[in-house]
């Protein structure tokens, strides 16, 4: 392993950590405010799939941490700047997920039941996707693959997101029953995923 290579392997640790710290915390002061959401009405496949993507993703990340060669086997040559970017990209991710948490506040749960005392979010990032903590998730795991230079991170994230995909269909619709107009109105101006663009007329 480099000097570079021990450089970009420390920064790609301190994003990590740092942006599961400020899910970890919203979350947690969420549950403490309103109680854990079960995720019990979660469809089984669903719930199945995302922990065995969890344990892909997660484990390929503790491997890098622990011992980087044992996944040279998914790394490929890339120049510095590349990695570099993916450092300015890690970065935005981490702001990105305080800026989406912060916004969610004590709304944010683990699963795609709403809360009882859930408020409709349509402010921040929310004014832009309806679920921009998953495209906020997309983003920083291509950034870890540029980080880290390894093909797997970005790899293991898009079967993560559609399954994610999925899982949003029963969230929205228990947002509908939830909001009804209000939510049609808001889902009708803004994009799943990415931003919805405008018809020039």
């Amino acid at each position: 392993m480099t000097a570079d290579d021990g450089l970009f392997r420390w920064i790609a640790l301190t994003a990590t950590l740092s942006t599961f710290a400020i899910s970890i915390y919203f979350r947690h002061r969420a549950d403490m405010a309103g109680g854990r959401v079960s995720r019990d009405d979660e469809a089984t496949p669903v719930r199945l799939g995302l922990g065995v993507s969890a344990l892909l993703g997660f484990g390929g990340l503790l491997a890098y941490f622990i011992s980087p060669p044992l996944m040279a086997w998914t790394m490929v040559p890339v120049p510095a700047w590349v990695r570099w970017t993916g450092v300015a990209l890690t970065v935005a991710g981490a702001a990105g997920a305080w800026w989406i948490f912060s916004t969610l506040g004590y709304n944010v749960t683990r699963t795609a039941r709403t809360r009882d005392r859930a408020t409709l979010v349509t402010t921040g990032p929310y004014a832009i996707v309806r679920h921009p903590l998953y495209t906020n998730a997309a983003l920083v795991f291509a950034a870890l693959s540029l980080v880290t230079r390894s093909w797997w991170f970005a790899a293991w994230i898009v079967p993560a997101l559609l399954l994610l995909a999925v899982r949003t269909r029963t969230e929205e619709a228990n947002l509908e029953a939830r909001f009804g107009d209000a939510w049609r109105a808001y889902a009708a101006r803004t994009g799943r995923f990415v931003p919805k663009l405008a018809v020039m007329k």
